[in-house]
């Protein structure tokens, strides 16, 4: 138990250092990581966005983060909760006995809701749903 509580501290270390990293880039900076799809395609995906967003939150600016990527804004306290849940039955068990007592129902619906987002961000009538900087 002690040697999972240790890696459950390194990858904790980890994400805090990368948050850190992440809350002192410059405004509308993110990570710095370009998006492959974006670049190849000229669309965005349903993740453009989401490390600005971070950024954002971090910032505690979330009209701003919801501007970066509304489907993440909303999505990240559940993957927070299901990160933590995770490392927690990690520390307790040894294995993740949280992912099976998900429903796979649940998992295509974000699937689908993450589709159609990144498909209705491209659409001229739903411009306001693409990452955007805003002025001021």
């Amino acid at each position: 138990m002690k040697k999972r509580i240790l890696i459950t501290l390194a990858a904790a270390f980890f994400a805090a250092a990368a948050l850190i990293y992440l809350y002192f880039t410059g405004e509308g900076e993110g990570a710095g990581i370009p998006c492959v799809f974006y670049q190849m395609t000229g669309f965005y995906c349903s993740g453009c966005g989401a490390s600005r967003a971070l950024r954002s939150i971090l910032h505690l600016d979330f009209y701003q983060a919801l501007r970066y990527n509304a489907i993440f804004t909303f999505a990240l306290p559940l993957i927070a909760a299901y990160f933590c849940a995770l490392f927690l039955s990690y520390i307790r068990f040894g294995k993740d006995k949280i992912s099976e007592k998900i429903p796979m129902k649940i998992i295509w619906i974000f699937i689908a809701v993450a589709l159609i987002y990144g498909i209705l961000r491209n659409i001229p009538a739903f411009s306001f749903l693409a990452p955007i900087t805003l002025e001021g």
